[in-house]
């Protein structure tokens, strides 16, 4: 039972901390660098490029922390529920879905893979 609710938290927190950090950035890019966003009212390709870039580190810092509060947990049920949960949460998102396409959601998501892979060897390497 412990381990389930320390599973859900650090869930929570990694689910948090990733969405938190994609949103400051989207706002931030948005504010600092209009051109770079939006041109004929559509997404460029080179901001969805970037934030492909920037939710592999958004996702490895929400996953490594995730993974760190998980400490006692199985490590790799905590690494893909979290993915899962970000890649289900994005594919939810139909309006999201139709303004950028299926291949950059599809790149997307294996961003959010790469990132929680990355910080479960990290969390993996740290313990042995």
């Amino acid at each position: 039972m412990l381990t389930a609710a320390l599973i859900v938290v650090s869930l929570v927190l990694g689910y948090v901390v990733t969405v938190a950090l994609s949103m400051v950035s989207t706002f931030a890019i948005v504010h600092f660098r209009r051109g770079l966003v939006v041109q004929d009212r559509r997404l460029r390709t080179r901001y969805k490029l970037l934030q492909d870039l920037l939710w592999i580190v958004y996702s490895a810092v929400g996953g490594y922390l995730a993974l760190l509060a998980a400490n006692h947990a199985p490590l790799p049920l905590t690494a893909m529920l979290l993915a899962a949960i970000l890649i289900l949460v994005l594919w939810k998102n139909s309006q999201e879905t139709r303004q950028v396409g299926l291949l950059y959601m599809l790149l997307t998501s294996a961003c959010i893979i790469a990132g929680i892979a990355a910080a479960y060897m990290l969390r993996i390497w740290q313990t042995h």
